[in-house]
């Protein structure tokens, strides 16, 4: 698992919610829930109670290791490719 830096040293432009995480990642809202609930993923603390917050550079590291353990195959239902139109 990827560990956050400091709130300090962050880029507000760097974090995001789960929904624009799934946006940004091309997947679901779902996927970024299951990365945390597995411990690939941890939500930046910030110290309110607002929505989580991920750090961009860890989303890439969890969509990585998704990709490494086999997201994209098809049979273990990761994502497809876009068909050509």
């Amino acid at each position: 698992m990827f560990v956050n830096p400091p709130l300090h040293e962050i880029d507000p432009a760097d974090l995001m919610t789960a929904a624009q995480a799934a946006e940004w990642l091309h997947v679901k809202p779902g996927t970024i829930r299951v990365w945390v609930h597995r411990g690939k993923l941890q939500p930046v603390d910030t110290g309110d109670r607002g929505p989580k917050l991920y750090h961009r550079l860890a989303l890439a590291h969890a969509e990585r290791e998704a990709w490494n353990n086999g997201a994209d195959r098809p049979i273990r239902g990761g994502r497809k490719t876009a068909r050509a139109a």
